[in-house]
């Protein structure tokens, strides 16, 4: 229970001393981490790249375009219109509703939903943080935990 609230103290300073500016209108984005496929009871290393424009006055919604690759067996993929919404500083929630392929079979296209939570530190235009996520489709159901980095510009 100490470590917990030391945790949370460390987190909540270092969020208070952080930059408070709006975000910048585009940021390009790169996640890696750990996938678990629950429907193959496998674990792969999974990479997601996006490119996120803010929208309107306030910078708590953008939109976008994603691409995650899994490097497991199938070798799955999933293209994605991301939605963002950024209820407070630094924590960022991804709808991305999509298409999930997989190269390893030639007609395995299936629609698809992520979900990604994220925290970001920011320094300067570069943002680094802890991410959670899930993807939901008709083939399948993966959650994945990794570091989200990314460049605002």
């Amino acid at each position: 229970m100490k470590n917990l609230f030391w945790g949370i103290l460390i987190l909540t300073n270092f969020s208070l001393f952080a930059q408070e500016h709006q975000h910048p209108t585009f940021e390009i984005g790169l996640s890696n981490g750990l996938v678990y496929n629950f429907s193959e009871k496998e674990l792969a290393l999974g990479v997601h790249l996006h490119l996120i424009k803010s929208l309107g006055q306030s910078d708590h919604f953008g939109m976008g375009l994603g691409y995650e690759f899994i490097f497991d067996d199938h070798k799955h993929n999933t293209v994605s219109l991301i939605f963002l919404y950024r209820p407070i500083d630094h924590l960022s929630f991804n709808f991305a509703p999509g298409a999930s392929f997989k190269l390893s079979e030639k007609s395995s296209i299936a629609p698809t939903l992520h979900i990604e939570g994220l925290y970001e530190f920011e320094f300067n235009h570069f943002h680094i943080g802890p991410l959670v996520g899930f993807a939901i489709s008709t083939e399948d159901f993966h959650a994945s935990v990794g570091l989200h980095l990314a460049f605002g510009f």
